[in-house]
């Protein structure tokens, strides 16, 4: 099963209603406060920046160095968006805020489950008429800093908020949800790509996120099917399906898209406008959503690369904004924007599907929409209080690492000279954004830019099931048959979600990015390990074995440490921790396959995928983020979890309880530089 229908398992059940509720309340707000922004680029890695800076490529941000601060960020174990912006908000560590992950696991099936966000599915009267919405429960714990200071009465406004689905209301504020929210299929991100030259027998779901269908003419003209959200009507798994056709202009070199109530012609190597797609529930409802095309190829063969079915933000199915209006609000100011949380086409890149301009030239873009609406909000609401959260510079440092990498395994010389520059150009935006937010700001007001964490090549992959298999932790059955004896490579090989496995001989599996759990007595369904001692001595072997492990090919350590989950976090929500946390040296991740639970052949097997830059399962120490100020900070290396309490410090808050980061000293308000 590949990955994208695993997410799609694992996501939140994108379903057709959502109870009205989210009004504004008005609550008075004290604008005596000198304003403060935060502005967050996901992925920003110090050592680029100051490279990029040093050569004058980034002008704003290396005015912003000289006249106030920079200094590497620390950040979280792990060092992974969603536990870095969950420790950001909070304050916690993963301990406080229970995010360890993008995964976690059921110990009673063994099986994956998204970690950000859980739901219940809505109810229908007769199968007809919705009475109740979904309840869905944000997994993020702890009170995010925006919250604290728009409950002490000062404006707050808040945009692509990472672990915010749904979103926290703020009195008498505004939040836009960003990482975590889901598409309508209830995926991080379901591209389709409908092509000629798909045989039937190849259609189907990719293992990165993607749907590929396979077109038929019938002169000029093929129909295909879109297939949306789950039915909540149905007890089966069947999701609710709309026609499209595509009529080809060979002499134009153009396709013509009829969706619903809407056509467009498109040219080959452009994109169409957002179609609206309603997917009706039942006679009465029908869940609404935006997507784009793009044509590749218009003749000889028709190749047409769909958008993921993001949430229609005039006229949303489930809550991405706070108030429930803010969404459509926006849409009246700027036009219809991307709602996906995973904002980027990462999985069709890196299927292959589209090509690095297409992608790059979107992310730049959608960067920019973000740019546009920040500084609407900064100058029009005049917020004592501006968050906003940028990921592109994640996603192109995820996708062209490899162009800055000779050692990638997927380094192209002449990619290299095309898109070498791909990840900079990212962070030029950047230091536009910042230069243009500066200029909006109030003066006497304090600017915070920060990133989460750092980034590494990513050349290979870690199968760590594999590792526990051949080294007694792990035991696969063996299917032995009359006449043949089986060795253990046969064994391997065999799919994801632990094929083969042995759970009542097994001490320990991984699972997500990082994470290695016992097979505990009392907490696993087939437990066999027993708390205390046992455990201790299983995990403290499992610890020795892989920091002593070398990579065959080099000699070198893979490893840069193995840490006791409860010796690294602590909090309420520790049981929920990994028992072990893997934290690998540079040039090395946990693969693709371990993440989902697989125990493919071979350890240490190179990543040929265009996804080459990663930072998910790195140690912190070697992968900070960036923290920049428009004010000297007299205390010395801060930390992501001290950026909730420095704020509140900034509006005289006290904390909503104990928080892991310190409050940072700023320099006297004199000292500001505007």
């Amino acid at each position: 099963m590949g990955i994208g229908r695993i997410v799609a398992a694992c996501c939140i059940a994108v379903l057709a209603v959502v109870e009205a509720g989210c009004q504004r309340p008005l609550k008075a707000t004290r604008p005596q406060v000198p304003q403060v922004v935060v502005l967050g680029f996901d992925g920003v890695d110090p050592q680029l920046l100051s490279k990029w800076m040093s050569r004058g490529k980034l002008p704003h941000l290396a005015q912003l160095a000289r006249s106030g601060m920079f200094e590497p960020l620390g950040t979280t174990n792990p060092p992974e968006s969603p536990v870095a912006w969950a420790s950001f908000a909070t304050g916690l560590n993963p301990g406080g805020t229970g995010i360890f992950d993008f995964l976690t696991r059921d110990p009673q099936t063994y099986l994956p489950q998204l970690a950000l966000a859980k739901s219940r599915k809505p109810e229908f009267l007769f199968n007809l008429v919705p009475i109740k919405g979904p309840q869905i429960t944000n997994e993020r714990h702890g009170t995010p800093f925006y919250k604290a200071v728009a409950d002490a009465g000062y404006k707050a406004v808040v945009l692509r908020m990472p672990l915010e689905f749904p979103p926290t209301p703020l009195a008498g504020g505004k939040l836009w949800a960003g990482l975590g929210v889901p598409d309508i299929r209830a995926t991080w991100g379901t591209f389709f790509y409908f092509s000629t030259d798909l045989e039937p027998w190849d259609a189907g779901d990719t293992e990165f996120g993607g749907r590929l269908v396979s077109l038929q003419m019938r002169g000029d003209t093929a129909s295909a099917s879109i297939d949306g959200p789950l039915d909540p009507t149905s007890k089966t798994f069947r999701r609710i399906s709309v026609p499209v056709q595509f009529t080809v202009h060979p002499v134009q070199n153009s396709v013509t898209i009829h969706l619903g109530p809407d056509d467009e012609t498109v040219g080959q190597g452009h994109w169409s406008g957002w179609f609206h797609v309603a997917f009706p529930i039942t006679p009465f409802f029908a869940v609404h959503a935006i997507a784009r095309f793009y044509i590749i190829s218009a003749f000889p063969e028709v190749r047409v690369y769909m958008s993921p079915l993001n949430i229609d933000p005039a006229s949303p199915a489930l809550p991405i904004s706070y108030p429930s209006d803010f969404s459509a609000e926006l849409v009246e100011n700027h036009g219809l924007f991307k709602t996906l949380g995973w904002w980027d086409d990462t999985w069709a890149l890196n299927e292959e599907k589209i090509g690095e301009g297409v992608f790059l030239d979107d992310a730049l873009r959608t960067m920019e929409k973000l740019s546009e609406i920040t500084l609407d909000e900064l100058s029009r609401d005049h917020p004592r209080l501006l968050v906003s959260i940028f990921t592109g510079t994640d996603s192109v440092s995820h996708m062209f690492y490899r162009l800055i990498d000779p050692k990638s395994p997927r380094y192209d010389p002449q990619l290299a000279r095309q898109y070498g520059n791909a990840i900079l150009e990212t962070y030029q935006q950047m230091d536009r954004v910042v230069g243009e937010v500066e200029k909006a700001m109030e003066s006497g007001g304090t600017l915070l830019v920060v990133s989460d964490h750092g980034f590494h090549s990513f050349r290979y992959g870690f199968n760590t099931n594999t590792w526990l298999v051949e080294n007694g932790f792990m035991q696969l059955k063996n299917p032995a048959a009359a006449g043949k004896a089986y060795t253990l490579s046969d064994l391997f090989g065999q799919g994801s979600f632990f094929p083969n496995v042995d759970w009542r001989h097994t001490k320990a599996y991984a699972l997500g990015l990082g994470q290695i759990y016992l097979n505990l007595r009392g907490r696993e369904r087939d437990g066999i390990v027993s708390p205390g001692q046992e455990a201790d001595q299983v995990m403290d072997a499992i610890r020795r074995k892989l920091l002593a492990y070398r990579d065959p090919r080099t000699g070198q350590p893979v490893l840069e440490n193995v840490y006791l989950g409860r010796q690294i976090f602590h909090g309420a929500y520790l049981r929920k921790a990994p028992d072990l946390q893997l934290d690998f040296r540079p040039g090395y991740r946990t693969s693709w396959q371990t993440s989902l639970g697989a125990i493919p052949p071979g350890i240490i097997q190179p990543n040929r995928r265009k996804w080459s830059g990663d930072h998910c399962s790195s140690d912190p120490s070697d992968t900070p983020g960036i923290f920049l100020s428009n004010r000297v900070v007299l205390s010395s290396r801060p930390s992501l979890l001290d950026i909730a309490p420095s704020v509140l410090s900034l509006f005289h808050i006290n904390p909503p309880g104990t928080l892991d980061g310190h409050a940072l000293q700023f320099a006297p308000q004199d000292a500001v530089s505007h």
